[in-house]
């Protein structure tokens, strides 16, 4: 505005000195306000581009938002009872509690698991995203346990007044059977865990959805980020869809 009114005044003045008559030589006057006319000019013209760009990014940052909203109604509809889905500085986060699609404590998708999976993954195949799968656990630590020893086998009663066969080897020594050694622990810790299933849902994403892998990533939190005092909601994977990068070869 203030840039127009320079220019306005500028127009102004030039035309004042343009009708004084009898001006035999060029007036210094007249040269500064061509200058300033010039000056206000390039001025008025930087603001109106600068006011076309910011209308551009307006316009874009509009469509962006709709077209997350629109990803989030459609992801809502596919997860339903089994998760939520949220939108947040610019990324669509999808998150599925854990007892959905594991058994406790393990890394193999259960049934339901895969068929909300496969519900997601069709969603996901035409949308053109970075496709992060982030595992959490609670703060519960892993524990080893032994399994139950096996119960002993009777032993045969010895016949009265029978001798061993010629040639028989006496019997090996009795192992110790109710000594059980620890279980092997798949996972020592929340990290391996949460590692282990959110490769399980990528792997699952690429062989059974067939999402590009190169928009894929397992990313892995243990029990760092809770969202809840529950432990029950920190126990989750989200899917967090991320606008896709360009990564040209070197």
């Amino acid at each position: 505005m203030w840039t127009r009114i320079v220019v306005m005044a500028a127009v102004a003045a030039l035309t004042a000195c343009g009708s004084k008559k009898g001006a035999s030589k060029p007036d210094p006057k007249v040269a500064e306000l061509e200058k300033q006319l010039a000056d206000a000019k390039t001025e008025l013209a930087k603001e109106k581009a600068a006011g076309d760009e910011l209308r551009k990014a307006e316009t874009e940052l509009k469509g962006k938002a709709d077209e997350a909203a629109q990803l989030q109604a459609k992801l809502a509809e596919v997860v339903g009872k089994y998760g939520e889905v949220t939108t947040a500085d610019g990324a669509v986060k999808l998150e599925l509690v854990d007892q959905i699609l594991f058994p406790t404590g393990e890394a193999d998708l259960t049934d339901n698991g895969k068929q909300v999976l496969s519900k997601v993954g069709a969603a996901l195949k035409g949308i053109d995203k970075q496709v992060w799968v982030q595992g959490h656990t609670d703060d519960q630590p892993i524990v080893a346990r032994k399994p139950k020893a096996k119960p002993k086998a009777p032993e045969p009663k010895p016949v009265k007044g029978a001798k061993p066969a010629k040639g028989a080897k006496a019997p090996p020594p009795e192992e110790k059977k109710d000594e059980v050694p620890d279980a092997m622990l798949p996972f020592i810790t929340n990290w391996e865990l949460s590692a282990a299933r959110a490769l399980t849902v990528v792997h699952y994403l690429q062989d059974e959805a067939k999402i590009d892998p190169d928009r894929l990533a397992a990313v892995a939190f243990g029990q760092y980020r809770p969202v809840s005092k529950t432990k029950s909601k920190n126990r989750r994977i989200e899917i967090v869809l991320y606008p896709k990068a360009k990564i040209a070869p070197k």
